[in-house]
């Protein structure tokens, strides 16, 4: 079992060493971790620097995502393995043994990508075609247990190997941490991000929800906002697949892994009780 999958956010505002240092010293003291992360804010970054205005969508059901052709996509792989790259190098540098992990040369995580989908443009629904975008269709979660048995910390980034063509494709960073910890059974998954974690109302820090469960998920749902709805999905789909907890919590503080895992943030249960959890 893993004592839990944390994805460190992309966007602008988070604090990646606070992370990386509590991650660290879990990890010395024996604790079996898997790390994800986002790249939005280099993917904007690299955007800019190729004149490339970065393309945002929202479907019809509200849910807010990047838009990535072929043209995207490369700078897209470029952000990932870079980010991935970064973060090594700061584990590197506290002891850590890590694996970065490159979907193509794996069979950790494959995918399927949607080219063609809907998003709303005014009050109308329209169809957008070359989609590189995708859902994750299957995780290898032996081969992910082998890899932290023999000792290694294995580094996600948001992308898959497309099950019918040989090429990487783009799939959410916060899903693919539900799916892993679902897989292999994970104590708990921790979403960080750059808030205190789901607010009642988002220009309120004061109005976080420290706890939902399944049963209550429409008051979460009926909270949750932009990108905050996407995370959301994620933990839900994690729980459904049989997780006991998830947590969405603040990235900026200090040892924010330790602040979640001990009560901060915002805590989302199968059931009320572990214990009865089925």
């Amino acid at each position: 079992m893993l004592d839990g999958v944390v994805k460190i956010g992309g966007a602008k505002g988070n604090n990646h060493n606070n992370t990386l240092v509590d991650l660290a010293n879990r990890v010395r003291n024996g604790e079996r971790w898997v790390l994800c992360h986002g790249v939005s804010g280099a993917m904007d970054a690299l955007c800019s620097a190729a004149g490339m205005e970065p393309r945002y969508v929202v479907s019809p059901s509200g849910y807010r995502s990047r838009f990535v052709t072929d043209r995207e996509m490369m700078l897209f792989e470029k952000a990932s393995f870079s980010e991935t790259a970064k973060i090594c190098f700061a584990l590197g540098t506290m002891g850590i043994p890590v694996m970065p992990i490159d979907p193509m040369n794996t069979t950790l995580v494959h995918g399927k990508v949607k080219d063609v989908i809907r998003a709303r443009e005014g009050s109308k629904t329209i169809l957008l075609r070359g989609n590189r975008s995708g859902k994750i269709t299957s995780i290898d979660q032996e081969e992910i247990l082998v890899i932290i048995e023999r000792g290694f910390l294995p580094i996600f980034p948001p992308l898959a190997r497309d099950e019918n063509v040989p090429r990487y494709i783009n799939i959410d960073g916060d899903r693919l941490a539900g799916s892993i910890a679902a897989s292999c059974n994970a104590r708990t998954l921790v979403l960080l991000t750059n808030t205190p974690g789901l607010l009642e109302d988002v220009d309120n820090p004061e109005s976080l929800i420290r706890e939902i469960t399944l049963e209550e998920w429409h008051i979460a749902e009926r909270a949750a906002k932009g990108n905050m709805k996407r995370k959301l999905l994620a933990c839900r789909e994690a729980l459904e697949g049989g997780l006991q907890e998830a947590i969405i919590a603040d990235s900026r503080i200090e040892n924010p892994i330790t602040n979640a895992i001990s009560g901060g943030g915002t805590h989302l249960w199968r059931a009320r009780s572990t214990e009865i959890a089925v």
